[in-house]
């Protein structure tokens, strides 16, 4: 196995964040607009799938084949 460089170690970390910011702000951002609209158990459920959904997603354009 072959060992990387610090380069390619950072850009891992900085993938791996942006996976998880952008997953919780893509959350938060359709459980405010769901929750807006409905409720507050709705915009939970909201948050969840859509964090999920986000974060399949990302983890495609990234890392898909």
């Amino acid at each position: 196995m072959a060992e990387k460089s610090v380069v390619e170690f950072v850009e891992e970390w900085q993938r791996g964040a942006f996976l998880l910011l952008g997953s919780a702000l893509v959350g938060g951002v359709s459980a405010v607009f769901v929750g807006s609209r409905t409720g507050g158990t709705m915009g939970l459920l909201a948050f969840f799938v859509g964090s999920v959904l986000a974060f399949l997603a990302f983890s495609y354009l990234f890392y898909g084949e």
